[in-house]
């Protein structure tokens, strides 16, 4: 482990010894019971087309190293209206997965879309949701605007330190940004309210600059910029505060202190430094100076984030500032030699990646089309996730540049990325005031299974009593049939089995214990550890223009791969398609005005299992569908419900009903819900919420015997990537237009100066390769190449 600065410097005095320890404590308290843990996902691409599959890897850390504290990972495919697409579930091993995929549906508009993935315990501290733009070409929205809708510009102040304070030497950074939320180069003049020009500015990096200014007493600032007339204020300045500048120097980081202000309250006590949640130093100042200067020596910390508070007395803070520290230490350097090199259609190409140093990690590889993609190189990368991205509020533009070089301009435009983007984690008067949040969420550790067994239509419980569980998957082709398992009910007639892991949908049979004696039973499961819905608040995505997803080159590629996968023949539109499982239950239930309907939602419920009533599984299931209230008193409503103004009218069994003749029927007895928007089933044309309880076939898991059969959605299948053997199997009966030519997420080294092999075949078209090899050793080093290959490159 590295040296920690400034460790030793702090025994200087009992008095501020004993402040910075309070704080230290409490927060180091917190720390402990709501642990950091960041994730990563490693994605082959960053354009798709609708109908392919978008390849994963999740990476978890937590304290610079893998981070073992989750079991599950959840992956969700969300628009541009932050409704969920899809959303699926992959088990965690040892800090990442294995693999694992999102599947586009073929129907899929063109557009930008967000990946956007957490653990539970993620959730128990703000802003570590893992999110990431991807662009997919598909059909053409017909209903959208071609210009994509925004707000109006704007021009934002972030003085340094956070005050703006009267007769001191203030920096001010900023940030402009377009209607689309994209960084907007500008220039422009600071003016006092009089209209006197005061300095004038100019953005260095993507929207970003800074000036200085020196307010004086009784007087306000505003920005104009080159060109228009428009006024932007800048923040009010105080009397009352400290100005806090740090430096970037040959040594260190260089911090200067300076206030004018008698009161008491604030006068500078001591400079506090934090990383990861947890403070690294805690020196005291010498208040009696109205200016005070020194530097912090950095070379043996960690990369990342710097958080450097100064406090007062009582342990309020006076000013704050963050600073990047990049000592490289979580570089793992990598050799690419690209060994057998063949752009030819369907030919055979090696590479090999080799790495220096007992290596002990996880790491995963893609190659793709280099021509495939918007831009050359991906914006972000496992570098900028992990010490960046996962730290600050907003958005970066293009974080992966700042760790492209250390050159000057590189390393002043990150320390304007530190000035105008807000920290993610906690405040400090929280911590003082131990108002810091509890955690909320526990990792369950995989699947548990839990609930109580009474005897047939009655409330007695089966108490004490030997009972067998039969897994079996619903679909044997992708899961196989798991193995019996003998519980035993308590008292009460509950049970529980955790640390349980299968895949796809399961049918779970339990019986109890007693030959011919055996009793009639009914099972009640507890709510679902693995499938529950979190309120993951919905994160922010700028939108390019829309000309990005108008690229010609790419729009004739799809083009191409539809007509290769057989979806579109030229000149012919193939209509034959068999009936989906949705499209059967809607036949098979629903009939005159509820029948059909293109604008439908519907939910298949035969499979599911779930502890509480149906608007309790409604909630956050459904894109504009808001239940409220509690058991007795649900309200529904519906977005964009039309002349019936957003309520939503009940069905039951295509009956009229209401929520409380709902809302006692187990969701075990439903088969399916179609909600239909603006349906003439309502008076005036509102929104209908149609359930239907099972009949038939469906009901026969239901007859009468010693037994009773829940269903239970366990994690997502992972799919094997396809990579063809062209020198094997030399099949030319259909084109082959891949875009991703090779992805192997699942590279494991525990070896001495060791190789990775990377071996693939082309496609029909390549010219030019991408590869992009990422990881994490046990050590927290990270792998990250990016390169592009040709033939005739360097």
């Amino acid at each position: 482990m590295k040296k920690i600065l400034l460790s030793l410097l702090l025994l200087a005095t009992t008095c501020s010894l004993t402040y910075a320890q309070t704080i230290e404590t409490k927060l180091a308290a917190w720390a402990k019971t709501n642990p950091v843990e960041k994730l990563y996902l490693h994605l082959d691409r960053e354009s798709y087309f609708a109908g392919q599959t978008i390849w994963l890897k999740g990476y978890f850390m937590a304290g610079l190293i893998p981070s073992g504290q989750s079991s599950s990972l959840y992956v969700e495919l969300v628009n541009s209206e932050n409704d969920v697409i899809l959303r699926n579930i992959f088990p965690v091993y040892y800090g990442t997965t294995i693999g694992g995929q999102i599947d586009i549906p073929e129907n899929l508009v063109a557009g930008t879309y967000q990946i956007r993935a957490y653990s539970s315990i993620m959730l128990n501290q703000p802003g570590f949701v893992f999110h990431k733009r991807v662009s997919i070409w598909g059909k053409e929205d017909k209903k959208k605007n071609n210009d994509i809708p925004g707000g109006k510009s704007q021009l934002l102040f972030f003085p340094e330190g956070g005050n703006l304070v009267k007769g001191l030497l203030n920096i001010v950074a900023f940030k402009a940004v377009d209607k689309y939320g994209m960084p907007l180069s500008i220039e422009g003049e600071i003016k006092s309210e009089t209209g006197e020009v005061v300095t004038s500015f100019k953005s260095q990096h993507d929207g970003m600059g800074s000036f200085p200014i020196i307010p004086l007493p009784g007087g306000s600032y505003f920005a104009t910029l080159k060109g228009t007339e428009e006024k932007y204020p800048l923040p009010q300045s105080t009397d009352k505060g400290i100005a806090f500048s740090v430096r970037n120097t040959a040594k260190g980081k260089q911090f200067r202190i300076q206030y004018n202000s008698t009161d008491e309250a604030f006068k500078p006590a001591y400079l506090v430094g934090q990383m990861e949640n947890q403070v690294l130093f805690k020196h005291p100042i010498n208040g009696d100076k109205k200016e005070i200067t020194g530097v912090i020596p950095t070379t043996d910390f960690f990369s990342g984030i710097l958080q450097l508070t100064v406090f007062n007395k009582d342990e309020m803070p006076l000013a704050e500032r963050l600073t990047f520290i990049n000592n490289k230490d979580y570089v793992l350097p990598a050799t690419l030699k690209v060994d057998t090199l063949n752009a030819e259609a369907r030919k055979r190409n090696r590479f090999s990646i080799a790495l220096s140093d007992t290596i002990i990690g996880n790491f995963s590889v893609s190659v793709t089309d280099a021509d495939s993609e918007i831009e050359p190189f991906r914006s972000q990368n496992i570098y900028s996730w992990f010490l960046l991205n996962s730290d600050l509020r907003g958005y970066i533009h293009n974080p992966a540049y700042y760790f492209n070089n250390q050159s000057d301009s590189t390393q002043a435009a990150l320390d304007l990325v530190m000035m105008t983007n807000g920290w993610t984690r906690f405040k400090w008067t929280d911590v003082a005031q131990n108002k810091l949040p509890p955690a909320k969420y526990k990792d369950p550790g995989y699947i548990t299974l839990s609930g109580q067994i009474l005897l047939e239509g009655t409330k007695k419980p089966l108490a004490n009593r030997d009972v067998i569980m039969m897994r079996s998957a619903v679909d044997t082709t992708v899961a196989k049939r798991g193995a019996t398992t003998l519980l035993q009910t308590d008292s009460t007639g509950h049970f529980k089995l955790d640390s349980l892991f299968f895949t796809d949908k399961n049918k779970i049979l339990f019986s109890e214990v007693r030959g011919n004696k055996s009793k009639f039973i009914r099972v009640k499961l507890d709510a679902d550890s693995l499938n529950r819905k979190f309120g993951v608040e919905p994160i922010p995505m700028p939108q390019d223009s829309s000309a990005v997803l108008k690229n010609n080159a790419i729009v004739n590629a799809y083009d191409e791969y539809i007509k290769a996968q057989g979806l579109v023949l030229e000149n012919v539109i193939v209509k034959a398609r068999q009936k989906t499982e949705v499209e059967k239950l809607d036949e098979q239930y629903a009939s005159g005005l509820f029948s059909g309907g293109i604008n439908s939602r519907t939910i298949d419920l035969r499979n599911e299992v779930f502890g509480g009533d149906i608007f309790q599984y409604l909630q956050g299931r459904v894109a504009g569908l808001t239940v409220s209230g509690t058991p007795g008193n649900y309200v529904l409503n519906y977005r964009g419900g039309g002349l019936g103004g957003g309520n939503v009218a009940l069905f039951l069994d295509e009956m009229p009903t209401d929520a409380m003749m709902i809302e006692g029927i187990p969701v075990a007895e439903l088969a399916f819900i179609k909600l239909m928007p603006n349906t003439v089933a309502t008076a005036g044309g509102g929104t209908a919420l149609a359930i239907y309880r099972k009949k038939g076939a469906d009901l026969s898991a239901a007859m009468e015997s010693p037994t009773d059969i829940v269903n239970y959605n366990g994690y997502t299948v992972t799919k094997e990537f396809y990579n063809p053997d062209y020198d094997k199997q030399p099949d030319n009966s259909k084109a082959d237009k891949r875009m991703t030519l090779n992805w192997n997420p699942a590279i494991f080294l525990a070896e001495v100066n060791p190789t990775i092999p990377v071996i693939f075949y082309n496609n029909d078209q390549t010219k030019r390769f991408k590869i992009v090899a990422e990881g994490v050793t046990n050590d927290g080093r990270m792998l990250m190449i990016e390169k592009i290959i040709e033939p005739g490159g360097n």
